[in-house]
């Protein structure tokens, strides 16, 4: 069993080269915007309870392909890739999901955790740097890692579109504290399981990923990036939420004026 799990992932590797911004990434680009927007569209109306199981399945998905794939890249890779270990800001937000999604006293936390759940997921499909080059499209590696990160995104953009969870700008501070919180984890991580020298470089702040940039300013970097696109996502968040009930508006007042 063993020898013919092996044969067939080494099998998948066999073939085109994903790149960036290819017709493979486009593709998986598409499929997980896609199938987002199909599931907010054919849940909209069918009442919380639905929703509300719609999102609890893609929360075990998430932290399910997560756990499953430490399984499985012994069998892939000969060896277990310790970078994989909660310590990115996707891999972290991906070990909060289950705890916000069925603990009721991470509640007070869950704004703050699908914020950054969409802007990582977002972030790495745009640029999935581990999952580029040298490696089919359709390998595990890379299915694994899209099927992770979408539905990563796919939780987060459900949460705020049934109404589970609401952004504002008084919150903000919120997905700020997660940041800081998630830096300071990534290098209590680098000091465990990557001493200086070697290769990982977790949620970017030794710098060693980015090297023109001065090692010193990376964690600062790195707020004020992922900061930023917090701020944008919410947004963008309220931008719909306010035209859709501009919508809502409208409809309830053409009603009226047709009785």
């Amino acid at each position: 069993m063993n020898d013919f799990i092996k044969n067939f992932l080494e099998l998948l590797k066999k073939g085109p080269s994903i790149e960036v911004f290819s017709l493979w990434h486009f593709g998986y680009i598409a499929i997980i915007l896609g199938l987002t927007l199909m599931f907010v569209l054919l849940f909209a109306k069918k009442g919380k309870d639905n929703q509300l199981k719609l999102t609890n399945i893609f929360a075990i998905i998430v932290i399910a392909s997560y756990i499953f794939d430490f399984f499985m890249m012994p069998l892939n890779e000969g060896e277990i890739n310790i970078d994989k270990l909660p310590f990115h800001v996707c891999t972290f937000m991906g070990v909060l999901v289950p705890f916000a999604q069925f603990n009721k006293k991470f509640a007070k936390f869950k704004d703050a955790i699908v914020t950054l759940s969409i802007v990582a997921s977002l972030m790495y499909i745009t640029y999935p740097g581990s999952a580029l080059g040298g490696i089919t499209p359709y390998s595990y590696k890379v299915t694994q890692t899209f099927l992770f990160h979408g539905c990563l995104f796919t939780w987060g953009v459900l949460n705020l579109a049934f109404g589970f969870v609401q952004l504002s700008f008084k919150k903000i501070y919120k997905p700020a504290i997660l940041i800081v919180i998630n830096i300071l984890w990534a290098f209590f991580g680098s000091l465990v399981y990557s001493p200086a020298g070697t290769k990982h470089d977790w949620f970017f702040v030794r710098g060693t990923t980015y090297p023109f940039i001065p090692e010193f300013l990376m964690p600062l970097v790195v707020f004020a990036s992922v900061f930023l696109m917090c701020i944008i996502v919410t947004s963008i968040y309220l931008g719909l939420k306010k035209a859709y009930f501009s919508k809502q508006v409208k409809e309830e007042e053409l009603a009226v004026d047709a009785e």
